[in-house]
């Protein structure tokens, strides 16, 4: 049975070169967001029907108050049945169809490491149990041999919220309630067990690889942590931690395991490019993730308040402008999430799950009345700007030696709830090309 696994397997990467690649060492890439991590504004449904059944109470808000405030039967099943059905083969098909060539895949810390206190069932290391969510990280990476793509796993949640964000598993309503590191206590535990659960993912990708359940040409890195909270000149001291301490003992454990084919991935936790030109330079493929949306914020908002054409070039000029920073970089560089939102509308988007929802930063109605709408209301000028967004953006995103390319955020999103954020909507509706190695240049 291992034999016939490994043909298939070989035959599928034979397969996958067939598929449309560019074959210019550019990753043109999609996240599998709120998949393996639940983030209410991608799956608000899931997060309203439980809300309704806790009686309209707005404390179920993030996945790590579904595992604290739901019977754990419940949880368990629901779970399971989400992590079954909103990912498919077939997405991953319809993708790599158009040329995407990696999947970026959010993970939980808890899926290898609970303490007592967290909410969370103790973890299930079966990777063929269908209740285990390692049973779906081996699923993604089948998937991805199977379509010619290339995976990174990406640590999307730290032990303690390395930020206040929901994306982190629990959201922080006060922005110094981060307790991954630097709150005070002098205490690296949660770094320490952030270190122990990259670790523990090296060595099971490595089983995996030395028994023929995966293989590297499916395999491109593994994301240490996603969006640490080091705000410039509000957190430097989480910059230092992470500079200084975790994310070159990252590199350690990673190495421990899987050599130099697989990537380790810092993301850029808020800061400049050139901030990580100066470091980890003795390190092997070693590459930084940069967030760029052009969508958070007053300033943005603001934007959104200018004439049609005036707003539209706006944007375009700064996606073009990328290209003037990733020239400089000495490392390759991605930008890891990117979407063609231009304002912060969608429902929970901001400060998460609340009933109403009122976008923080944006208080102008007219404006979110527009971009909420809904797609079909959007006149076609609109669609004509959505769709040279994109191509500008990947443009300056691809630009250059260390240009090393995107992922958009996300694949899907639950009824295709956010038309902006939802690649796949937006492929199938003309909007994202159709064969991404033969995209029309705009900058």
């Amino acid at each position: 049975m291992k034999c016939l696994l490994i043909l298939f397997l070989v035959i599928a990467t034979e397969a996958a070169n067939e598929t449309r690649a560019c074959n210019d060492g550019k990753i043109r890439g999609v996240n599998a967001g709120g998949w393996l991590l639940l983030e209410p504004w991608i799956t608000p449904r899931f997060f309203e029907d439980f809300d309704a059944n806790d009686g309209n109470q707005q404390r179920i808000v993030d996945e790590y108050t579904v595992a604290q405030y739901v019977d754990p039967a419940e949880y368990r099943e629901k779970m399971k049945t989400h992590w079954a059905t909103f990912m498919s083969l077939a997405d991953f098909q319809r993708v790599a169809e158009a040329g995407v060539s990696h999947v970026r895949l959010p993970v939980a810390y808890w899926y290898w490491d609970v303490e007592a206190g967290e909410p969370f069932p103790a973890p299930n290391m079966d990777e063929n149990d269908e209740y285990s969510p390692l049973y779906y990280i081996k699923q993604a990476l089948s998937w991805a041999a199977q379509t010619g793509i290339k995976v990174e796993i990406d640590v999307h949640s730290g032990p303690g919220s390395q930020n206040p964000f929901d994306n982190s598993g629990r959201r922080r309503d006060v922005e110094s309630d981060i307790h991954w590191c630097c709150d005070g206590s002098d205490s690296r535990h949660n770094i320490e067990r952030s270190i122990a659960v990259v670790g523990k993912i090296a060595s099971m990708l490595k089983t995996w690889l030395d028994s023929g359940i995966i293989t590297w040409e499916s395999l491109y890195g593994i994301c240490v942590l996603n969006e640490p909270f080091a705000i410039p000149g509000l957190r430097d001291d989480i910059w230092i931690a992470l500079r200084d301490d975790y994310y070159p003992k990252a590199y350690e454990a990673i190495r421990e395991h899987l050599d130099d084919r697989v990537f380790v991935n810092y993301q850029g936790a808020f800061r400049a490019g050139s901030e990580f030109d100066d470091y980890f330079n003795d390190f092997s493929s070693v590459s930084v993730d940069k967030h760029i949306y052009q969508s958070f914020g007053f300033d943005w908002c603001g934007v959104a308040t200018l004439p049609s054409e005036e707003m539209y070039q706006v944007h375009y000029d700064v996606s073009c402008g990328y290209r003037d920073d990733i020239i400089n970089r000495n490392k390759p560089t991605f930008t890891g999430e990117f979407s063609l939102a231009v304002t912060e509308c969608q429902k929970y988007l901001v400060d998460g799950y609340h009933v109403p929802y009122h976008p923080p930063h944006c208080e102008f109605e007219e404006i979110c009345g527009f971009y909420d709408a809904g797609w079909d209301t959007f006149p076609q000028e609109q669609k004509d700007f959505y769709a040279k967004y994109f191509l500008a953006q990947t443009e300056g995103f691809e630009y250059g030696d260390n240009g090393a390319g995107w992922f958009f955020w996300t694949m899907k999103t639950e009824d295709q709830c956010a038309p902006e954020w939802d690649f796949i909507f937006l492929l199938d509706n003309g909007i994202i090309p159709a064969d991404l190695c033969n995209k029309e240049l705009v900058c």
